[in-house]
């Protein structure tokens, strides 16, 4: 009678890894220029007071896509 192995495996184990940039920085021009924008935005001050009823839609709009 044959012996079957029944080791279980880690689905883990069987996944690639995913490639790890050397640097988490920009990758081209227009990654640069929306981190220059984000950047710009976070250093211009004190937040402007934004209605809840924009967040809303905005979600909206997110999930159609």
């Amino acid at each position: 009678m044959s012996v079957l192995n029944l080791k279980s495996l880690d689905p883990a184990e069987l996944a690639p890894l995913p490639e790890v940039p050397e640097s988490f920085g920009p990758r081209n021009e227009e990654d640069e220029r929306v981190l220059a924008l984000v950047k710009q935005g976070l250093s211009s001050g004190q937040a402007i007071p934004v209605d809840d009823a924009f967040f809303a839609e905005l979600d909206a709009i997110i999930a159609k896509h």
